[in-house]
């Protein structure tokens, strides 16, 4: 779409991104957020996902963030670098406890590749190449910054995303099985997928 205009977000897109992150995760940033809101009686989760994204440090940031836009956000992509520094301390392989039902995305964690968390657009604008953009874009930003391998993580059932993802450069390079939760809208495997060769 040649009217559609990219750029980086500010802390007003927040409550824009924290939906679409929704969409995104299947319903995973949801429950983080849900039991977060323990802790502030009265917002919803969405709230939460907002407020987190509002603040200008961390990973989990507008700052890291780029929208597509017409005359409102049409969608965005969040990405940043995974090192040493955020790397899931506390990853392991399957099995999984099913009340650990973040365990399959901590151990999908690329040391040292720049990681796109969530690319997602409304729905209108889908298949129009718009996400293929941001996403090309968020690769070249991180080679920018010195990372040759980009990854993502994608839920294996989702066939067509798949097909997309490695129509991009990328290439599955570890599964872990999905714990089983009403708020996850995906069963079966997890997928990291990457752009690095597979012989490195």
């Amino acid at each position: 779409m040649n009217d559609v205009r990219y750029r980086p977000a500010v802390a007003g897109d927040s409550r824009f991104i924290a939906s679409m992150i929704e969409l995104s995760s299947d319903g995973i940033a949801s429950l983080e957020w849900q039991q977060k809101s323990v802790d502030s009686p009265g917002l919803s989760a969405l709230d939460i996902g907002s407020r987190q994204y509002a603040k200008g440090e961390g990973d989990y940031s507008y700052r890291n963030c780029v929208m597509a836009e017409t005359d409102k956000p049409i969608g965005m992509i969040l990405s940043f670098p995974i090192t040493e520094d955020n790397l899931s301390i506390d990853a392991k392989p399957p099995p999984y406890s099913p009340d650990d039902i973040y365990a399959p995305y901590k151990y999908l964690e690329a040391l040292d590749s720049w990681y796109i968390c969530g690319v997602a657009m409304l729905p209108e604008y889908r298949k129009q190449g718009i996400g293929r953009h941001l996403i090309l874009q968020s690769i070249e930003r991180g080679q920018q910054r010195g990372f040759v391998n980009t990854s993502l993580v994608a839920m294996a059932e989702k066939q067509g995303l798949i097909a997309f993802y490695q129509s991009l450069g990328f290439g599955i390079t570890r599964t872990a099985p999905i714990v089983e939760h009403p708020g996850i809208r995906a069963s079966g495997d997890a997928v990291l997928m990457e752009t690095r060769p597979a012989s490195l």
